[in-house]
């Protein structure tokens, strides 16, 4: 009896360890949304949230970078460099929140598979007062997309105006400065708008 026992867990044993029950599955890709935002309850977390959001093509984290006017009081405004206003004058006129969304849903649609996307940031200059900070940067950023003759690499600086609402900051004001031969960032918001 003991060795009919014995010889019936070997069994099944040697059946479990077929089956791939002890074997470690594929990981679940992760949804889209958990991609490393952190609630901005710091000014310098908007902007690390903002960087991670362009390096992973990530709209829904990348737009709640943004003063959202269905959530706050704070109107988004955006300032396009001067090149880029005289080449898209009709599309960066009085840009929005929404625009904003709509362009970097535009991107995104239009990346090239697997391609590469970062946004650099050099610190310049910051001022702090008590309800708002004014970040300014020279940035890099590069996005690659299909869209042919268009360059996936823009050069400038930019300042964000940051507020808090609720403990969490946004961005609300962003103004766009043209400083090397490249193109600047507003290029890539007037090209993708649609």
């Amino acid at each position: 009896m003991i060795v009919v026992r014995v010889l019936g867990a070997v069994l099944l044993c040697g059946l479990a360890l077929r089956c791939s029950l002890f074997e470690p599955r594929e990981p679940e890709p992760p949804t889209q949304s958990s991609f490393d935002f952190r609630p901005p309850t710091v000014p310098g977390i908007v902007i690390t949230n903002l960087q991670s959001a362009v390096a992973q093509k990530n709209v829904a984290n990348y737009i709640s970078c943004f003063a959202d006017p269905s959530r706050t009081s704070r109107e988004f405004s955006f300032e396009p460099s001067a090149d880029a206003s005289a080449l898209y004058p009709s599309v960066l006129r009085n840009w929005t929140f929404e625009d904003e969304q709509s362009y970097f849903q535009n991107l995104v649609a239009k990346a090239t598979p697997n391609g590469f996307s970062n946004l650099l940031l050099i610190p310049k200059d910051s001022i702090i007062t008590a309800d708002s900070v004014i970040f300014s940067f020279d940035y890099t950023f590069t996005f690659d997309h299909t869209e042919a003759g268009f360059p996936s690499t823009a050069r400038g600086t930019l300042q964000f105006s940051l507020g808090a609402e609720n403990s969490f900051w946004m961005i609300y004001r962003w103004s766009d400065f043209k400083t090397t031969d490249d193109i600047t960032w507003s290029s890539f918001k007037g090209k993708f708008s649609n």
